[in-house]
C-alpha cells in the first residue's frame, strides 16, 4: 500500500460517472454532487467571533461559537445543516450522527466564508481533526483542514462501514508525520491527509470526493487520498493533489490491517475522473501519482498526472492476490521522474489481469532519464494496451521488466514517437514476456 469479482464490467461504468449521471453498475444510487440544502430540517449555526455554546444555535445571532457544538446538536437519522462562520476553529471534531436518505446531515460554511479547522493548539494524541466512525448521508462542504503535525496524523477520517458519504471542496494541508520537508520517513512514519478504511463486512459504499485539494502534506508511507478495505461504488473527481511526498491517490486492497474479510477486502467499483496529481514523489520508493494496489473494477479515465515518480500505477503488494478490471483510459501523463505507467504486480504469485490501457497520452517521461520506458509490465495477464500515444523523452517506448510475466498481451492502434524522429530507433524491450505474449 506504501509503494508502489463480481460481473464482467459494463461499458456504462466508464462513461457514466460524472456529476450529470450515475456511475452504471454503481447504481444503487446516484455518485453525484447533490443540492447541499435538500430536505433539510433543521439549520444550526456557528461562529467563533460572535457565538456561544449555551447558545440555540438555530440563528446567525444565536450561533454557538464551536463546531462541534453544532454536529452535536444533530439528531440520529435527522437531517440538519450546520452552518459555519468564516473563521478559524482551534478543534478536533467527531461526527456524532447519521443522516437519513434524502436528508443529509451537512457541515458546510457560511455566507462563502473560508472556514480552518486548524489543529495547531489542540490535543492530539492520535486524535483525527474530522473522525466520521460508521456514519451515513452525511456531507462536508468547504471546510478545510490544517496543521495536524503527528505520529499518523489524519485530516479527515471515516472508518467502519456506512453509505451516501460526500466530501465537496475542502482544502486539507500541513496534515503530516512531520512538518520536515527534507525528512526522510521509515516504515512506521505516516499521515493520512484524507482516508476511508472499510474496516467491517459491510461496505464504506455510495461514496463522492470532488473538487477538493490536497497539499503539502507529509504522509511518510501512507497517501493523499486514500481509500483502503471494504470500500466500494465511489466517485473521486476534479480534486487537485500536489506536493505530497508519497501516493497522491490510492485505493487499495488485501491488507489484513483494516480487518475487513478477505473477500471484501479491497476497493472496487469506482470511478477516478479529471483529477490532476502533480508533485507526489517519495524519498524512499518509486510510487504512483496514481494508484490502484490490489484494487477490483476501477476506471482511471481523464486524469492528468505529472511530475510524480510515476504518473499512473497499477499493481498488487500483497501475495496470491491480483488487481482485476482497471481501465486506465483518456489521461495526459507527462514529465514524471519515472515511467508514465507502470502496470502490474510486483509479487511472485500475484497478477494485474483483464486491464485495459487506452487512449491515453504519454509525454516524455522518464525525466530523470537512464533507462526506462513511457510504460513498464511487471506480472500481467490479459492485459490490451489500445490506442495510446506515446512520445518517448529518449527512444524507449515499452520495457517489460525482467523477472516479471506478462501474459496474453495485446498491444494496437498505438502511435509512438521517439526524441530523434527516427522511427528505427524506436526501442520496444521484451524481456518480461512469456506465453502467449
Amino acid at each position: 500500500m506504501k509503494q508502489l469479482f463480481y460481473a464482467l464490467l459494463l461499458l456504462s461504468v466508464c462513461a457514466g460517472c460524472s456529476k450529470q449521471s450515475s456511475p452504471g453498475p454503481e447504481s444503487k444510487s446516484s455518485l453525484t454532487a447533490r443540492n447541499l440544502s435538500a430536505a433539510v430540517v433543521t439549520s444550526y449555526y456557528v461562529n467563533t467571533s460572535t457565538g456561544n455554546d449555551s447558545n440555540t444555535g438555530l440563528s446567525a445571532t444565536t450561533a454557538l461559537k464551536t463546531i462541534q457544538a453544532g454536529l452535536n446538536k444533530t439528531t440520529e437519522g435527522a437531517g440538519a445543516t450546520i452552518y459555519v462562520a468564516g473563521g478559524t476553529y482551534y478543534e478536533r471534531l467527531s461526527w456524532p450522527h447519521s443522516g437519513a436518505s434524502g436528508s443529509p446531515i451537512t457541515l458546510t460554511n457560511y455566507n462563502s466564508g473560508t472556514v480552518v479547522v486548524d489543529g495547531s493548539t489542540t490535543s492530539s494524541s492520535l486524535v483525527p481533526m474530522l473522525n466520521v466512525a460508521s456514519k451515513s448521508y452525511i456531507r462536508i462542504d468547504h471546510i478545510n483542514i490544517t496543521n495536524d503535525i503527528q505520529a499518523y496524523a489524519k485530516g479527515i477520517y471515516l472508518s467502519g462501514s456506512g453509505t451516501d458519504v460526500q466530501i465537496t471542496y475542502c482544502k486539507i494541508y500541513n496534515v503530516g508525520w512531520t512538518s520536515s520537508a527534507t525528512a526522510v520517513p521509515s516504515s512506521t512514519d505516516n499521515a493520512n491527509p484524507l482516508d476511508i478504511v472499510g474496516t467491517t463486512s459491510s461496505s464504506y459504499n455510495q461514496i463522492y470526493i470532488g473538487s477538493n485539494q490536497i497539499y503539502n502534506c507529509y504522509t511518510g508511507y501512507s497517501e493523499g487520498l486514500t481509500l483502503a478495505g471494504n470500500v466500494e461504488t465511489f466517485l473521486i473527481e476534479l480534486n487537485i493533489v500536489h506536493d505530497v511526498p508519497n501516493i497522491g491517490i490510492d485505493m487499495t486492497g488485501h491488507y489484513s490491517w483494516t480487518g475487513a474479510p478477505a473477500s471484501v477486502n479491497y476497493a472496487r467499483s469506482g470511478n477516478v475522473k479529471h483529477n490532476t496529481v502533480y508533485n507526489c514523489v517519495s524519498p524512499v520508493a518509486t510510487n504512483g501519482g496514481i494508484y490502484v494496489d490490489g484494487g477490483a473494477y476501477i476506471n482511471i479515465e481523464g486524469n492528468t498526472s505529472y511530475a510524480n515518480a510515476i504518473g499512473i500505477s497499477v499493481g498488487c503488494e500483497n501475495n496470491n492476490y491480483n488487481a482485476d478490471n482497471i481501465n486506465i483510459r483518456d489521461n495526459f501523463v507527462y514529465n514524471n521522474v519515472d515511467a508514465g505507467i507502470l502496470i502490474g504486480s510486483n509479487q511472485a504469485n500475484g497478477k494485474v489481469t483483464n486491464s485495459t490501457v487506452s487512449n491515453n497520452t504519454l509525454f516524455q517521461n522518464v525525466s530523470v532519464g537512464g533507462y526506462d520506458g513511457e510504460i513498464d509490465f511487471q506480472n500481467t495477464d490479459h492485459l490490451n494496451i489500445i490506442n495510446n500515444i506515446v512520445q518517448s523523452r529518449s527512444n524507449i517506448a515499452v520495457i517489460a521488466l525482467l523477472n516479471y510475466t506478462s501474459t496474453n498481451l495485446t498491444m494496437d492502434y498505438n502511435n509512438y514517437y521517439t526524441s530523434s524522429g527516427v522511427a528505427t530507433n524506436i526501442t520496444f524491450d521484451w524481456g518480461g514476456i512469456n506465453g502467449n505474449g
